[in-house]
Formats: structure tokens, C-alpha cells, sequence
């Protein structure tokens, strides 16, 4: 793990590992094969390699994540809306902490549990490797060319500006109450594969900074902006949801006060009681 830590962004060879560690082959593959179905190594299919994985970054959280409510309290109070925070566990993405309403009364439900598989999550899978952004896609399956080409402009613009934006559409609200009632591990399995490539078909995925002048307003539900550990992985994510028509100028406003609150939790991860 140090090794693919040292270079998250890097994929590696077997071989490459095997002789860097002074292990056979057997063994390194054994061990690879044991860090990989719990996601803390992710392997290329294509080319067989080898890079950090995004659930490594669970181990890395502190114990108790309530530790930050002062921060997501903060958070709601600027925005006058709900703020949540949310980590990663295995395959899904688990809100952990809250703070706050917005004034249409939707919300966001601590404990709630998205499955991470694509277009949900894409605070985390933007800045993963790319055979971790392969298998987060094709979690739904082969995606239309038009579906692709917006992801692919989507993760990019993502990681220029450092956050995402999620539309409230009739679709949104409908995806959100079947997973709400769905509960269950959250891990990705036929039904949540089928609700999120429908939801990917149906709904126009995250606003392009290009966008945000075509219209007056723009309906949005959440602006998330990532959390970064002392590795460069994404540990954690924090929103602010405000379930709402917003101006360009709004989207701008909150999504600089979102990242402000990752980056004030970022250096407190290894440490959070300091």
C-alpha cells in the first residue's frame, strides 16, 4: 500500500511490484488479488495493472465523523440551506453527518447510503485513476456516445474547479425516494445499477460552468466539494443542498463556501480533535 501511495495517480505492474517488494509472484498476486475485492486496489482490465483504490480512504477517516459538525453547522448557517457531510464505504457513499434545512422541506437523511457507481459520487471518481473512473462507469453498463462524452466533459470541468452540481428534476426526486426505500448495504447491485444508468439517461448530468449563463436560474439540489487526506485521495465529500432555483451568481457564491469548508476539515483529518 505504500508503494501504490507513494503514486496514487500511477498504475503498476505485477511484475513491477513483485520485484519491488522482493516477493514472487504467487504471493504479490495473492495479496493484490485479497486488497483488490475490498477496493483498496483497483485493477485495469485492460491492461492488467495495478493502482491505489478510492476504499482505501475509509481507513483513513477519523472514528467518530460528528467530530466536523461544527464545520457542516457553519456550513448550513452561510448558505441558509442544508449542509451534509458523507465518506466512502466499499461501494457506497454514506452521509454521516447534517446540520440545517432548506426551504423546500427536501432533504437529505443522515445515514442515507448512494451506491458509487456512475453519474453518482463523481466527487470521488474524479480525481481516481483512470481504470477506477472505467469501473465507475461501467457499473451501468456500456454508456450511450452522447452519455460518455458528458461524463468524460464532466469529470474534467469537476476537477478545474474542484466541485460538482446535482439538478433537482422530477427524475432526481424520484431516484432519491427509490434508494431511500431501498436502504439496504447501498452497494451497487441490478436495481441500483438500473436506477442510476436510467437516471443518467433521462437527466442532464451536472451543470457545465458554460451553462450557467444559457438561463436566468438553474434548479439544483446539491454543490459538493470533495475532501482531500494527506495522500491526495478523496477521504470525504461535503454539500451544501439547497433544493432550489438558483442564478449563476448563487451557484458561485455557495459552491466557493463549500470548497471553503473542505479545505477548513482537510487538516484536521489526521488529526480532528486538534
Amino acid at each position: 500500500m505504500r508503494l501504490l501511495g507513494s503514486q496514487p495517480a500511477r498504475a503498476f505492474s505485477l511484475a513491477e511490484i513483485t520485484r519491488e517488494l522482493g516477493i514472487s509472484r504467487a504471493t504479490g498476486h495473492a495479496i493484490l488479488t485479497t486488497l483488490t475485492a475490498h477496493h483498496w486496489v483497483v485493477r485495469d482490465v485492460a491492461t492488467a495493472a495495478y493502482s491505489w483504490g478510492p476504499g482505501i480512504a475509509s481507513l483513513t477517516r477519523p472514528a467518530d465523523d460528528r467530530v466536523f459538525h461544527g464545520i457542516v453547522r457553519q456550513l448550513a448557517e452561510s448558505t441558509a440551506a442544508q449542509a451534509f457531510l458523507a465518506h466512502r464505504e466499499g461501494n457506497a457513499i454514506v452521509v454521516v453527518d447534517s446540520a440545517g434545512e432548506s426551504a423546500s422541506g427536501m432533504r437529505i437523511d443522515r445515514g442515507l447510503r448512494m451506491p458509487l457507481v456512475a453519474p453518482f459520487g463523481r466527487d470521488y471518481i474524479a480525481w481516481s485513476p483512470a481504470s477506477a473512473q472505467r469501473a465507475w462507469l461501467a457499473g451501468i453498463g456500456k454508456p450511450s456516445t452522447p452519455l460518455y462524452r458528458r461524463i468524460t466533459a464532466v469529470l474534467s470541468e469537476i476537477r478545474d474547479r474542484g466541485y460538482t452540481v446535482e439538478r433537482l428534476g422530477r427524475e432526481y426526486r424520484q431516484v432519491y425516494t427509490a434508494l431511500r426505500a431501498l436502504r439496504g448495504d447501498g452497494e451497487p447491485d441490478a436495481i441500483t445499477a438500473r436506477l442510476a444508468r436510467a437516471f443518467a439517461d433521462l437527466t442532464v448530468i451536472d451543470v457545465l460552468d458554460s451553462e450557467l449563463d444559457e438561463s436566468d436560474t438553474h434548479s439544483v439540489a446539491t454543490i459538493s466539494a470533495p475532501i482531500f487526506d494527506d495522500d491526495g485521495v478523496v477521504a470525504m465529500s461535503i454539500s451544501a443542498a439547497p433544493f432550489a432555483e438558483l442564478t449563476a451568481a448563487d451557484v458561485t457564491r455557495l459552491s466557493e463556501k463549500v470548497c471553503a469548508a473542505a479545505r477548513r476539515i482537510e487538516p484536521r483529518l489526521a488529526s480532528p480533535t486538534s
